[in-house]
């Protein structure tokens, strides 16, 4: 009762409770920090507070009650502030001076309610304030995590309901400050069960919202657009707006930043339960965090894209969301498809692969295929020769189909071209369903072999070294065993080109060719195409696909050469425009690898007539042709028909007067290579020419005499050196011979 009277005392004197306050202020508070032990409590008072006048006091009621009211405020004022001081007192006196004492756990209820009741006011200031200090809490409990997981889930149960709201808020301070104390307590694997409805719900109304159309298998933005598309309106499919031109984004969320922190926290709450093993209660919320991140698929802020990305792919790949990810997944793969060529920024296209290849190798065990394999359709731009959409009539851009897979796989960035092999790869190998996709897939393997980087290269070898190893397994266990493998007048493991150094496996050169019927001819195409660049992606292509395909070439001969013959003259004719890029190079290189295992009768019978032809408008490409085909023609193959060679480059047409001065240079330039052939070769010809009763010295005899008269009426200083040229050499192959 001592501590009562004083108290009472003190305040119906003239200090109105200061006296009080100053001697608890002189006493040592037990277990409070020097820094409130030095501190002197003072009420501030304006007017002396008389409590007996006040009690004896007759005035009437209304002319003392405002007097009453200020009076009381000031009184209560002064008890809070004395009930603060003695609680203060009444702490534990063992600790240490100057360290301050944390919160018993018998005391943290009251204080979490608090907070709560704080978090729930409408003064945005007192709600940061609480905010602020909630995540200050929370972190430094997650410091020793283990030993205050109780204290961290008492804080989740008390103010859960109310930091999910604040995630809404008006207030961009205290979304950003909800969200991290949602991500603090997340990470700090509590219990979320009864927690995740009003979390969910939460973070998915910050999202735009959207719809799934497992008909079409397409996601839809707007819904009224795409029952007008459906009912054959002049629309686009709604996945496809962002393959040409630009896409406008609505956004619930305006900060950017916020998306970004929306994305983590989803991310963290994923995390979470699958370490905890606790998969299962995500389960009713999965289509609704699907959706909801698809939409940040087109955000314009790049983080948020990639964040959404490596999540969806996440989510994709947990085993125990299988079929939900089954049902999404031709979707995903499909409207991940604009990030791929729309933007600028390498992350992006990364990340959006990886989710490409999470989505289409998706497992559907029923069918046993890729559950979004559909999509790889889309990746290549097809589409069936004689499907028109109804919008095409009315706007050209909706006929136009997007080989998106080619642009990627040109890109300049190496990165993007590295991670483009390594998704094809996983494609053709894992993919249950890849057989119906290989031929489509397997040009763009073979183009990375060509790569000027090392590691692209060495990963595209090794992605057709593993097919061939699948295909030699399923398909050739006999033919291995019989030992069957080519022609053995032929040196299959000399003269490959670059980054070849022996000859490929007989699985990887059957499974290449087994494929290859469907694209060769639209590689041969694409030799005349009106872009240089294109022209020489497509000889690269060749090249590799003769060194896989080797004398089965000779299927479509006639094709390869007439196409080869344009397209050396397309490059004869713009030679100064692009002669940096070396397409002419290139395509002479084709034709050496394909002469190695093409027997010389056989593109003879083609190239003799388009050469002897009166007035052929390719008569010089086909001249090139030969020259370099006898080039490449291993000597003991072209010795036999050394006299029809020269034959054909002495006639009037191909070096005489009547020819063009392009064939005849071109010609004159033939016959130096079969000079140089048989000039390293000579005892082989000179056996050869004595064994067999050949028009040989017929054809030199008469050749010798084209040259000389060329030579005197020639009048261009290069045909007259290389007539010269040539000549000389002719008459010591005659010499060698007689």
């Amino acid at each position: 009762m001592t501590d009562i009277d004083a108290i009472w005392s003190s305040l119906r004197s003239e200090d109105n409770g200061n006296l009080i306050l100053q001697s608890l202020s002189a006493k040592k508070p037990r277990g409070v920090s020097s820094k409130k032990k030095n501190q002197v409590f003072t009420i501030q008072q304006k007017e002396p507070f008389n409590i007996d006048s006040f009690t004896s006091s007759s005035k009437a009621v209304n002319s003392v009650a405002p007097i009453a009211a200020k009076e009381c405020n000031a009184m209560t004022y002064n008890l809070c502030e004395l009930a603060d001081a003695f609680s203060a007192l009444d702490q534990d006196s063992d600790d240490e001076e100057g360290e301050e004492t944390p919160l018993s756990l018998d005391k943290q209820p009251v204080r979490n309610e608090r907070l709560a009741s704080a978090l729930k006011t409408n003064d945005i200031a007192s709600q940061i304030e609480s905010l602020s200090q909630l995540s200050d809490a929370i972190k430094s409990l997650l410091r020793n995590c283990n030993d205050n997981k109780q204290q961290i889930q008492a804080i989740m149960d008390t103010c859960g309901k109310a930091l999910f709201q604040l995630i809404g808020h008006k207030a961009e301070k205290c979304r950003s400050l909800s969200l991290e104390c949602v991500q603090s307590l997340i990470l700090a694997d509590i219990d979320l069960t009864r927690h995740l409805p009003y979390l969910i719900t939460s973070i998915v109304a910050r999202y735009t919202p959207c719809a799934y159309d497992k008909d079409m298998e397409v996601f839809v933005q707007n819904q009224q657009e795409h029952e007008y598309f459906k009912r054959g309106g002049a629309s686009n499919r709604q996945d496809k707006d962002g393959l040409i031109g630009q896409v406008t984004f609505k956004v619930v969320e305006p900060n950017e930043e916020l998306r970004l922190a929306l994305c983590q926290t989803i991310r963290c709450l994923v995390g979470s339960i699958v370490t905890m093993n606790v998969a299962g209660i995500l389960e009713p919320y999965y289509s609704e965090l699907i959706l909801s991140l698809q939409t940040s698929l087109r955000d314009p802020f790049p983080d948020v894209k990639i964040a959404a990305s490596h999540l969806l792919a996440e989510l994709l790949a947990i085993p125990h969301f299988e079929l939900g990810a089954k049902y999404f997944a031709t979707g995903l793969a499909r409207s991940v498809l604009p990030n791929l060529r729309s933007n600028r920024n390498v992350a992006v296209i990364v990340a959006a692969m990886d989710l490409l290849e999470a989505s289409i190798v998706v497992p559907d065990r029923a069918k046993r295929k890729g559950a979004g394999s559909a999509a790889i359709a889309d990746l290549v731009g097809f589409k069936a020769d004689n499907a028109i959409s109804i919008a095409a009539f009315y706007d050209s851009q909706y006929a136009v189909s997007v080989n998106i897979l080619a642009e990627v796989s040109s890109q300049r960035n190496p990165r993007v071209r590295l991670r483009c092999c390594q998704m094809l790869q996983s494609l053709l190998i894992n993919l249950p369903d890849r057989y119906d996709h290989e031929q489509r897939l397997l040009p763009y393997v073979l183009l990375f072999i060509n790569d000027a980087i090392s590691e692209v290269q060495n990963e595209a070898l090794i992605c057709i070294n593993k097919c061939g190893e699948q295909y030699e397994h399923d398909e050739i266990i006999e033919r291995r065993q019989l030992g069957v493998d080519g022609d053995d007048k032929i040196d299959y493991n000399t003269n490959l080109p670059p980054p070849f150094t022996c000859r490929p496996s007989l699985g990887a050169r059957l499974f290449v060719r087994n494929n290859t019927s469907r694209f060769f001819l639209t590689v041969l195409g694409e030799l005349t195409n009106w872009r240089p660049e294109t022209r020489l992606r497509s000889a690269k292509l060749l090249l590799i696909l003769a060194v896989f395909c080797e004398e089965h070439l000779t299927k479509d001969l006639h094709r390869t050469l007439s196409n080869l013959a344009k397209a050396i003259d397309i490059e004869q004719a713009s030679h100064h425009e692009h002669e940096h890029l070396k397409v002419l190079d290139q395509i002479e290189q084709v034709l050496c690898l394909m002469a190695k295992f093409v027997d010389p009768a056989t593109y003879l019978r083609i190239v003799r007539p388009r050469m002897m032809e009166d007035s052929f408008p390719m008569q010089s490409s086909f001249v090139v042709l030969l020259s370099s085909l006898i080039k490449g023609t291993s000597f003991h193959r072209l010795c036999p028909h050394c006299a029809e060679l020269l034959s054909m480059v002495a006639s009037p047409k191909c070096i005489g007067p009547f020819a063009g001065s392009k064939t005849r240079l071109q010609g004159l330039k033939a016959l130096r290579s079969l000079c140089d052939r048989a000039t390293g070769n000579l005892e082989a010809l000179a056996a050869h020419f004595n064994s067999s009763s050949n028009d040989l010295s017929q054809a030199l005899s008469s050749c010798i005499d084209a040259l000389e008269e060329m030579v005197i009426d020639c009048e261009e200083e290069t045909v007259l050196a290389l007539s010269k040229e040539c000549l000389s050499r002719l008459n010591i192959l005659s010499k060698a011979l007689a």
